[in-house]
């Protein structure tokens, strides 16, 4: 395990401050060490003052898809530890997680991130009536589950001693690949996805869509870490975030779900769960927020439907068949 070689890749605007200075003192830390730390920066972006020293700076166009999916195509090594720049993790955390894609068990593996479940109690039951996130009843043995309607069932409760569960989803903020598997996920096929300046469900179009695609992606209980999020990506970019989570939503809810449905009895139920969903989210957005707000959100939802139709929908290669 100890001989393998692996690169760190990282996405970030250069602004994540002390908390991009975490993860740099996560990555020192790191046993055995990464051979190459490959940072990823939009175009026309400074670097971060924050720096090991010894990373080697790449400029993409500006977008998570887009930066994360040049950083695996300049990656010279099979494995790879991809990172957002607000994570931090102790030094073992790489031998942990890289077992089972380094074993050959799976393409993609993660730590769990219980701080992206909803918390017990009212946010909880709030999350079950919006139908977004279920207590696992039927999938004990995998972390998340997706749902018909974009949500997921959770399993909360992982063995200590359990090597890995599998998984359907995991948080886009840290998980370790085999670099070949991924590549030809070619999530940057997706272009709608970067397309409105936020990527809202980025992290599932690529693993989902590598599950789609018959690949393992696992969860190891014992490999932690913490997500210490910077935000910079949200910040002063509501509207765009508020859209995208409509927009993409809907595109990935049809091209990711209900495609991918067998039967028609399938089909009008996912279509059914969608549309309630859908309108949780978008009361709960005029509820709690403005009225602009919410017309952004409602716009994006309308906009994604109409994208459906598009011939540059309708042009996208099917996923896994």
């Amino acid at each position: 395990m100890n001989n393998f070689e692996y690169s760190v890749i990282i996405r970030t605007i250069g602004k994540a401050g002390e908390k991009y200075q975490k993860l740099l003192n996560s990555i020192k830390s790191l046993s055995p060490a990464p051979k190459e730390v490959i940072v990823v920066l939009p175009n026309g972006y400074d670097k971060p003052k924050e720096q090991l020293g010894w990373e080697t700076f790449y400029y993409s166009e500006k977008g998570m898809v887009h930066q994360r999916t040049y950083g695996f195509s300049v990656c010279k090594t099979k494995y790879a530890l991809v990172c957002d720049d607000d994570v931090s993790f102790e030094g073992d955390f790489v031998t942990k997680v890289s077992k089972p894609v380094v074993d050959g068990h799976a393409s993609v593996s993660a730590g769990p991130l219980y701080s992206f479940l909803p918390q017990k109690g009212f946010q909880t039951l709030l999350c079950c009536v919006l139908s977004s996130a279920y207590p696992t009843v039927f999938n004990k043995k995998n972390y998340c589950t997706f749902l018909s309607n974009t949500g997921y069932s959770y399993n909360r409760h992982l063995k200590l001693d359990k090597e890995y569960y599998y998984s359907q989803a995991v948080p886009g903020t840290c998980f370790f690949v085999n670099v070949e598997d991924v590549l030809r996920v070619n999530v940057a096929e997706e272009v709608w996805i970067d397309s409105h300046g936020y990527s809202a469900m980025e992290d599932g179009a690529l693993i989902y869509k590598a599950y789609l695609m018959g690949m393992n992606i696992c969860v190891v209980p014992t490999a932690y870490y913490v997500h210490n999020d910077a935000k910079t990506s949200t910040k002063n970019n509501s509207k765009a975030f508020l859209y995208s989570m409509g927009f993409n939503r809907v595109v990935f809810w049809h091209r990711y779900i209900f495609t991918k449905k067998k039967n028609i009895f399938s089909k009008a139920f996912a279509v059914i769960s969608f549309r309630y969903h859908s309108f949780w989210c978008k009361l709960l957005q005029r509820v709690n927020h403005s009225k602009e707000d919410y017309l952004t959100m409602k716009s994006g939802y309308k906009d994604g439907y109409a994208y459906l139709k598009s011939s540059e929908y309708l042009s996208l290669p099917k996923i896994g068949d």
